[in-house]
């Protein structure tokens, strides 16, 4: 299988608050390790990698975008 390339800014339409991504990529990672089942195949078994591609390819929506909101800064 041919390694995965994670494009940051394609991720980034996916989930426009570039700190969140991190966040969801964690949380899917750790439910990945608690036995979750991955929606996708990478070409290795890490949780982080496979977390990636599954918000790459759309697997991962976050429920309440409103809360994000919170994480662009109020500058003037």
């Amino acid at each position: 299988m041919a390694k995965n390339i994670i494009n940051y800014d394609k991720l980034l339409e996916k989930i426009p608050y570039k700190y969140a991504i991190p966040v969801v990529i964690a949380k899917r990672a750790e439910a990945l390790n608690d036995f979750a089942k991955p929606f996708v195949q990478t070409h290795d078994d890490y949780t982080v990698t496979i977390a990636f591609k599954e918000l790459q390819e759309g697997y991962i929506r976050i429920k309440n975008e409103d809360i994000l909101k919170v994480l662009i800064p109020n500058v003037k």
